[in-house]
Order: structure tokens, then C-alpha cells, then sequence
């Protein structure tokens, strides 16, 4: 195909000076330039800043981008000007965006010019500077790029040569393939054209590569930083894009299966892993708090834990007493009857001994790693207001995990729980170890796949909140038929201490407490919370008057629809309007179930029999009422095409094996399959997963476009090192494992994205071409900006992202 020539280009490139020349016509000093532009990859960049560098060296910065990645800087000086913006690149890695602008300016006159940073703008500067820049460039390296209009005009046709027919494919205007700098009609938004390349294309802007094309038609594309430029892009690899443009997905994926187990952090499963070599993980080893034969590191004392001084009222940072001289003895609680565990427990688990080390433990030094009942451990406390105790929000010191959970346990509205007996000892502090020989599946998974070490529960707490986030973004909050409500008084959550106890909350519990709100400093607990978030500038996301359920109660309906009981005396929170993903999906006409294991009887017939007792039986023991969570939606049980797609582990085989499953699929396991402790152990877990895996895999065609998401609900309360992003009132809450099962994963990749359950609602959306599912939803969020030297932690707070990185498409 012809290239433009270099007076078309230069008759379009309006925010730069007429071509031909060294500059001389750039702006003289005491000149005003008014820059604005959008900075995008594939997606807005909210909330980073753009530096602008001038030929001497000298840099300014912009405010913050806003949520379409716009930003505005007044400029004063002579050209060139470059600008840099850090982002998080196709792979993950930690990188600079950048453009050059050397506009033509009057003295004395101001002079408005547009400059867009994005990834073709990225490899347009990366020639013209002849390097990859990492952050903005030194005076040096812009007076050796010896900068001229006519060589940012041959830059441009250099990379718009071998884009053209991808260009021309998708309709992209030469607005803003001829100046994509200059253009003032680009816009981070898929219905752009521009756009909408970034999102079929992977651009690597870093390695200066570009993944066009799936499966036979994929090709890389090179276009470094000097020397010669490629061709123009294949045909095929083009009519492939064109695809994927015209089809339902924007990426090769076409399948999405969403697993997720119970009750573990990353830590606590992957706190001994070792990645492939070029790869970093941070855990518990990494870290040196133990060494890789599980016992205590030399930096064991950054997870030491202490013991706090009595408390008057709630706080998330308590004072600091006296380091515990041993690990508080674990202790049988659970749920399994018989042979071990008690309901709601406190008594010593005789398997460990009574003088552990006051920190992280190794599991299987006492217990064997397996499936049976002599596998099983004891449940830690996983709720809100203990979770925000125990972490401190960030997690930035982690020495209050065994304290909270001995002096409040679950909470003194649980049956059986009392200050004296809180139910509570050091099980939260134990650890698989995969160097000995823990976790083996998991382990070869991590190898053989992606692996993601920055992976969040979304809410703080337990299972209830954070299975109805997986599905909305958002918490569950009482109402009266859809008006905002005031729950009964023994069921609104007060964590203060009751007198003459360390820390025992005074309402608290399965059986009582467990609504907030949080829009009212008055309510208890909720001031020393949001007094945190305001010394960050993290906005609450609290609405005014709702009372959110934090903890577990059961949905609104039953799983057959049956309108539960609601009232002082009824753990049930009332039905929920909140949007759903089934409902986002159904909207888009993309396929869809959730499949809850123990739903259909035939997914109990077996453990009926083996108990020898009816369905019912079975069925109460086995389905995880609680992650069914679109029950709690009147919009999908009102709606029979809706809640009959709410299915069974039978209908989920008989879907695999008849080559029905749809586009997206949600997978729970049955209750003692999902590795949750005190009545299931990780192994269990494990061979479910090895069970389904090899169920899609024994599809060639299905398992070839399939991404399998596999996770937990949440942390289930054990130690966690992991930093947390405050994104609002009710989380993020610690990392818990995260695994991406594809042909499409990266081979052995460890991602340092910060993400969380709503990254998969972001996955899916943007997979999808679905809008977020509210105003207020996590899905909302940016994608995440780090820095090289912590990429844990995002730039732009609050952000979250959307999986691709793991990919390699």
C-alpha cells in the first residue's frame, strides 16, 4: 500500500510548525502555550500526571488526569516540548507513554494545541528520540535527538506506514491516524476509532511491539526505537483484527469460567511458592520471613505478632502492648461434627503445640496435606470490622492478626461466643508450604499459566459481602420494597468494646450484627474508618441513609424464589435492585449461567446416600447459600429467563460434555469442595479444579478460546502480607489467590497488577463491550499506574484492573 507522503503529513500534523526546517520557527521565550489532550491506553488514564519536558530540560506538571484521561497545563518556553505519562503496559510492566509537540507560536500571543499520549504516539516519540524513554527524558537526550519538524513528520509515517491497512480496516479517520498527537477528535472511548485499535491490537509499547490477529493469523510487529520499520501490517493478520472488530468479543476469548473456592489468602497458599526464574513474587519467602523449610526466616519479626492494650472504642490502629511470648494455640472450630472440629469452638487444636513461634506456621509440619477429614483445620474469624482491626486498612503493619481474632472472635452475637470463650487462637497463622510438597496443582498451575500476587477480596469480611460484589461491584443494603430502610436494632453493627474486655465487641455476630451505615460519623465504628480514608482522600462510596450488609446473612429469597422471612429474628437481608452482571450480560444478548454446586438434587445424590439421609439434608450441607448470590436480586428471580439460568454442578457437566456452555459461566463449588476451612481443606479444592479443568480441556475446540478465572471468595481471616488499596468504606481486603487458566495465559507469569473481584467484572465488560453495571459499581474504577520500584501499588488511587495483562494476546 502507498505511504502518504510527507506533504500530506505535514499539510495534517496542525499542532505542529510547517514542515522542513530546524526549528527556527518554534516559540520564543515568554510565549504562551495552552496544551490540552487525552491520555489513553485502550482505556482512559484517571488520575496520573503528564510531565512536559522542554529542550533544556526543564519539566512541568500537569494536575491529574480526570476520569476520560483529559488534561489541561499552560506552557511557557521554546519547543520541542515532550510529554511523558507513567502507565502499566500490555504485559504489566510498568512504563512511559509519551508524545512531542514543537508548536508554532507568536510572541506575545497565546496558543492553544492539543497532545494526546497513547501507545501510537508512544512509538511515534520513541523514534524521534531514538530511545525508549523511562519517565521524562534528560536535556541530553532531547538535544542528541536533534528535534525538527521534519523529523517528527518522517516518525510518523515510519509507524503510520506499517499501521495503514489496519487504519483503513477500521474506518480511523485521518484526524487521527495522520496526527493522532494533534488530534482533537480522539477520545479514550471504544466507539472511537482510534480507540477501538488499542483495543484489538496489543500494543507493547515498551518492547515497541504490536500482537496483531489471533490463533494462525497472529503477528508481532516490531517497530523500535531506531533502524528500519517492518512492512506494512499482513492481510491476514488484518482481516483477522477486522474479526474480531465485527465479532462479539474484542479479544480471542470466547468462553469465560469464573471458579471460585473459599477462605484463603494468598499467603496462606502461596506463601513458599518460587516463580520461574525472571519472575518475582512477593510472600512470605520473598520476604525472608521464613525459610523455605517452613521455619521462621531472618526477618520473621516483620509478621511477629503483638498483643494491644485494652480498648475503650473502636479503633483500627490500637496501641500496641507486649509481643505474644507464643503463637495462641489453634483451636477446632468449625463446622464439621464429627470427629474434630466444634461449633463455635475454642478448644485447642492438640495436633500444634502449645509454644509456637507468635507468627506465620507451617500447616502440614503437624497436619498432612489431603483430602480426608484428618486434613482439616480450624476456621479463623473473617469479618468486617475485625478485618479493618487486624489489617489497618493498608496491611502496613501485620502484627494484630492473632490479637483481634483471640480477644472479639466471631463476635459476641454468635451462639457459643463469649469474652471469656471467644472462640479463637493462632489457626489464622498458618501456611501451606509448596517447597515441601504442599499445593502441588495449585503450584503447577502458577507454572504453567499466570499467576497474579496483587489479587483482592473486594469487601472486608466474609463470604456473603464479597460473593454479592463478585456479582454486582456493590454491597447488598436493607430496604422496604426498594426504599431505603432502617434495619432491626440488634442487627446494626457496634464494635465497640464492651466494658471491662480487651476488645469484645458489644454487637457483633452471625446471630445480630452485621448491617452499617457508614454516611453517619455517629454510627459506632464507623468515624474511625472514615477519618482513615479522608487523611488518603479515598472517597467513602457510602450512600446517604443505607444500611450496608457487611457481614453474612442469608439472601432474600430461597433458591426456588420463596420470599424469605424478614425481621430482628431472621438473619435474611431483604431482596436487592443493585445491577447485576446477569443482567449486563442478558442486556448484551451474551449467554450466561451461574452454577452453585449442591443446587440440583443430583448433585447430592451421592452424599445423600452416603449420609444416609434425605436430599434436604444433603443439600443444607452442601450448597453455599451465600455464594448463590444472585437469588438476593429481585431483578433476576422475578425474571424466569434470568433465574433459569441459575443452575446446578449436573448442569454444568452435562453442559461441558454436550458443548452448551455459554460465554460466561460463574462456578461455585459444592460446600466441602471448597477448600474452606473446618469443613473442607485446599486439596479438596484442588481436585475439583483438576476434575473441571480437564473437563474443558477434553474440548479442544471449547478449551482453545477458554479463559478460566480461578480464585476464593476471600481470605477466610488468615495472615496475609500483601499491601491494600483503600478503595472505599468497605475494602479492598487482603489478597487472596488468583490463577488465569487459558492457552492465552502468560507461561509461568507472576502479575503485579493491583486488581480485586471486580477486575472480572472489567475482564468480561470489556470483552464483551458491556458499560459498567451502576454509577457507583467497582467496575467504574480506572486501570491501576505503577511505578517500577513498587509496582503493587497504584499511582492513580483508587484503581483496579482488568486482567489483561495476563494475557498474551
Amino acid at each position: 500500500m502507498k505511504l502518504r507522503s510527507l506533504a500530506l503529513a505535514c499539510a495534517t500534523l496542525v499542532s505542529l510548525a510547517a514542515c522542513g526546517g530546524g526549528g527556527d520557527s518554534a516559540a520564543s521565550g515568554g510565549t504562551t502555550v495552552n496544551l490540552s489532550g487525552v491520555v489513553a491506553s485502550g482505556k482512559p488514564l484517571a488520575g496520573v500526571n503528564v510531565t512536559v519536558t522542554d529542550s533544556t530540560g526543564q519539566t512541568v506538571q500537569s494536575g491529574a488526569t480526570d476520569a476520560n484521561g483529559k488534561f489541561t497545563l499552560a506552557l511557557k518556553g521554546s519547543g520541542p516540548f515532550i510529554l511523558t505519562a507513567p502507565f502499566n503496559d500490555a504485559d504489566g510492566t510498568a512504563a512511559t507513554l509519551s508524545s512531542v509537540i514543537y508548536p508554532t507560536t507568536t510572541p506575545g500571543q497565546v496558543t492553544a494545541v492539543q497532545g494526546n499520549l497513547n501507545p501510537l504516539t508512544s512509538l511515534i516519540t520513541q523514534r524521534v528520540l531514538g530511545l525508549v524513554p523511562d519517565g521524562a527524558p534528560t536535556a541530553a537526550q532531547i538535544a542528541n535527538a536533534k528535534i525538527t519538524q521534519a523529523n517528527i513528520s518522517q516518525a510518523l509515517l515510519d509507524v503510520s506506514g506499517v499501521l495503514q491497512p489496519l487504519f483503513t480496516a477500521l474506518n480511523v479517520p485521518a484526524s487521527e491516524s495522520a496526527d493522532p498527537i494533534g488530534s482533537t477528535s480522539y477520545r479514550a472511548d471504544p466507539s472511537d476509532p482510534l480507540d477501538n485499535l488499542f483495543d484489538l491490537a496489543h500494543f507493547n509499547v515498551h518492547a515497541g511491539q504490536i500482537a496483531l490477529g489471533t490463533d494462525a493469523d497472529r503477528t508481532t510487529l516490531t517497530i523500535p526505537a531506531t533502524g528500519s520499520v517492518p512492512g506494512a501490517a499482513p492481510a491476514n493478520a488484518v482481516t483477522s483484527v477486522l474479526a474480531l472488530h465485527h465479532g462479539p468479543t474484542t479479544t480471542p476469548i470466547q468462553n469465560v469460567i469464573v471458579v471460585v473456592g473459599e477462605n484463603q489468602t494468598f499467603d496462606a497458599v502461596f506463601g513458599a511458592y518460587q516463580p520461574p526464574a525472571g519472575q518475582a513474587v512477593k510472600n512470605l519467602l520473598s520476604q525472608g520471613i521464613i525459610n523455605a523449610d517452613g521455619t521462621p526466616g531472618p526477618n520473621f519479626s516483620l509478621a511477629r505478632q503483638n498483643q494491644g492494650t485494652t480498648q475503650t472504642a473502636y479503633t483500627i490502629n490500637p496501641t500496641r502492648s507486649t509481643a505474644f511470648a507464643a503463637l495462641p494455640q489453634p483451636t477446632a472450630i468449625g463446622e464439621l461434627l464429627p470427629p474434630t472440629f466444634q461449633d463455635p469452638g475454642g478448644v485447642p487444636d492438640k495436633r500444634f503445640p502449645a509454644n509456637l513461634p507468635s507468627g506465620p506456621f507451617q500447616l502440614t509440619k503437624y497436619v498432612a496435606y489431603g483430602t480426608d477429614n484428618t486434613a482439616l483445620t480450624g476456621d479463623p474469624v473473617h469479618r468486617f470490622f475485625q478485618m479493618w482491626q487486624q489489617t489497618g486498612g493498608d496491611n502496613a503493619k501485620l502484627d494484630l492478626f492473632a490479637w483481634v481474632a483471640t480477644t472479639v472472635g466471631m463476635g459476641g452475637d454468635t451462639s457459643g461466643i463469649t469474652p471469656a470463650n471467644p472462640g479463637q487462637g493462632g489457626e489464622l497463622m498458618g501456611f501451606l508450604n509448596m517447597t515441601s510438597g504442599d499445593a502441588p496443582f495449585f503450584k503447577s498451575l502458577a507454572q504453567q499459566y499466570a499467576l497474579s500476587d496483587n489479587y483482592h477480596q473486594s469487601i472486608m469480611g466474609g463470604t456473603g459481602a464479597n460473593f454479592f460484589s463478585i456479582a454486582t461491584g456493590d454491597l447488598p443494603y436493607f430496604n422496604n420494597a426498594g426504599t431505603i430502610g432502617v434495619p432491626p436494632a440488634n442487627q446494626i453493627e457496634n464494635p465497640n468494646p464492651l466494658p471491662n474486655t480487651a476488645n469484645f465487641y458489644s454487637q457483633d455476630g452471625y446471630q445480630g450484627g452485621s448491617y452499617v451505615n457508614c454516611s453517619d460519623p455517629s454510627q459506632p465504628g464507623v468515624a474511625a474508618i472514615l477519618n482513615y480514608l479522608n487523611s488518603k482522600k479515598v472517597k467513602s462510596n457510602c450512600d446517604a441513609g443505607k444500611y450496608y450488609l457487611v457481614n453474612n446473612y442469608n439472601p432474600g429469597f430461597t433458591m426456588t424464589g420463596a420470599a424469605q422471612p424478614i425481621g430482628p429474628n431472621n438473619y435474611n437481608y431483604p431482596p436487592q435492585t443493585v445491577p447485576t452482571i446477569a443482567e449486563g450480560l442478558a442486556k448484551k444478548g451474551v449467554a450466561w449461567k451461574w452454577y452453585t454446586g449442591g443446587r440440583e438434587a443430583e448433585d447430592v445424590a451421592a452424599d445423600a446416600a452416603a449420609m444416609h439421609a434425605p436430599v434436604a439434608a444433603a443439600q443444607a450441607a452442601q450448597y453455599n447459600v451465600i455464594g448463590d448470590p444472585l437469588v438476593a436480586s429481585s431483578n433476576v428471580m422475578s425474571n424466569p429467563a434470568l433465574k433459569g439460568n441459575l443452575a446446578g454442578l449436573t448442569s454444568l457437566y452435562k453442559d461441558l460434555a454436550g458443548g452448551t456452555l455459554p460465554a460466561v459461566s460463574f462456578v461455585v463449588p459444592k460446600n466441602l469442595e471448597s477448600g474452606h476451612p473446618g469443613y473442607s481443606a485446599p486439596a479438596r479444592y484442588e481436585a475439583f479444579l483438576q476434575d473441571l479443568i480437564a473437563r474443558v480441556k477434553a474440548d479442544p475446540k471449547l478449551w482453545a478460546h477458554t479463559a478460566i478465572l480461578v480464585t476464593t471468595d476471600e481470605g477466610g481471616g488468615h495472615f496475609d502480607t500483601g499491601y491494600i488499596q483503600n478503595v472505599d468504606f468497605f475494602g479492598d481486603g487482603p489478597r487472596i489467590p488468583f490463577l488465569l487458566v487459558s492457552p492465552y495465559a502468560r507461561t509461568g507469569f507472576v502479575d503485579h497488577t493491583y486488581y480485586d473481584h471486580s477486575s472480572v467484572l472489567k475482564f468480561i465488560e470489556r470483552n464483551w463491550r458491556l458499560a459498567p453495571l451502576s454509577a457507583r459499581s467497582r467496575d467504574n474504577l480506572p486501570n491501576p499506574v505503577a511505578v517500577a520500584k513498587d509496582p503493587y501499588r497504584p499511582l492513580n488511587n483508587t484503581a483496579i484492573g482488568d486482567l489483561m495483562a495476563m494475557f498474551n494476546f
